[in-house]
């Protein structure tokens, strides 16, 4: 039987793969600044642990879980992580697992809902629009920034597969970011739609339902997202379980992850989204990066993630390392254990390399 990660059991990766409640960290209260209502400063008390916070980006407030290590003192240090995650996805999934894992290896970890998702504001919502993703990366780092216990010269990016491909793009010219890592990468959104990578009629025509969503939107004010992955027509018992579409239902459509077990997620996305993905492909500057690179995917992701994460690689800039974890999926590396204590390690080591 496999497991998996998940909040119902809130589990905390140490760097040694042991398995540790968050609830077992100890609490140190702490003052940090908090940026929300009109851009307004507050004081808000910190503990090891998660801890709710708010900051602003693009005129509203976007709602983080901010992750801080065992025995935390804010008049120390940290090296500091933002993470970026999947197509849709909010704070409680993948984010959280490698939230847990990041500072139980001394970490302070910020996971966040983009603009229009889970928790955060936004009017328009599921809106999976890479530009207004990228300006919440920014507005991220920006807000880590004000944290006195956040070390600038140690803080780090983490990207989750669509991320993968709006973080990297971020990092071209944010070197806040002092070295990237990305996880089952979608790094070229250019070859999933041009050159081959979908026939030309039918990327038309979502061009087209989409322009025609984005009419509908200005005329009447509001849009419905839709299920545009097509997980209402999907039967499980007809899925091929290693296939793209068989890992998505079995993480997104079942307590594993899906709204049963966090009821702020949804899985529909905007119709419009078909404007704004094709723009978008990290691998197209890969050879302007200029920041330290770690590209982590599955040896069984080869038909998908894995491939790309190969083709950015090849292209991007020193310093750079590629990290291949045995007999992993796409998916698997969002939230199995064990995957997910590798892939930590990895990264930590990374980072520790091109820390200063």
């Amino acid at each position: 039987m496999t497991t998996h990660i998940t909040r119902r059991n809130a589990l905390s990766l140490t760097a040694a793969a042991a398995i540790v409640p968050v609830t077992g960290l100890s609490a140190h209260a702490s003052a940090a600044i908090e940026i929300t209502n009109n851009g307004q400063k507050k004081m808000l008390e910190l503990t090891s642990g998660r801890n709710d916070v708010t900051f602003r980006s693009q005129g509203v407030n976007l709602v983080g879980h901010l992750y801080l290590p065992e025995d935390f003192d804010n008049t120390k240090k940290y090296p500091t992580v933002v993470f970026s995650g999947p197509l849709g996805q909010v704070k409680e999934q993948m984010a959280a697992n490698y939230g847990d894992a990041m500072v139980a290896r001394g970490y302070v970890y910020l996971a966040f809902d983009h603009i229009g998702f889970g928790d955060s504001e936004g009017d328009l919502r599921q809106d999976e629009n890479p530009f207004k993703k990228m300006e919440g990366i920014r507005d991220a780092v920006s807000y880590l920034g004000t944290l006195p216990f956040v070390d600038r010269d140690r803080l780090f990016g983490i990207a989750g597969c669509a991320s993968a491909s709006y973080m990297p793009v971020v990092a071209v010219t944010d070197k806040r970011i002092k070295a990237l890592a990305t996880v089952s990468g979608l790094l070229d959104g250019h070859s999933r739609f041009f050159g081959g990578g979908m026939p030309k009629e039918v990327l038309l025509t979502l061009i087209k339902a989409s322009n025609a969503a984005r009419q509908s939107l200005y005329e009447q004010g509001t849009l419905d997202p839709v299920d545009l992955i097509g997980f209402e027509k999907n039967d499980p018992a007809t899925l091929d379980p290693n296939s793209i579409n068989g890992q998505g239902y079995d993480y997104y459509q079942t307590a594993r992850a899906g709204s049963q077990t966090f009821p702020n997620y949804d899985y529909r996305v905007q119709a419009t989204m078909f404007e704004t993905q094709p723009l978008v492909s990290a691998r197209q500057w890969a050879p302007y990066l200029n920041t330290p690179f770690l590209g982590i995917y599955g040896s069984a992701a080869m038909d998908n993630t894995a491939q790309a994460t190969l083709d950015f690689f090849a292209e991007a800039t020193e310093p750079k390392e590629l990290y291949e974890v045995k007999d992993a999926r796409h998916v698997d590396l969002y939230d199995y254990p064990h995957f997910v204590a590798e892939v930590a390690d990895k990264i930590d080591s990374f980072f520790q390399k091109h820390s200063g």
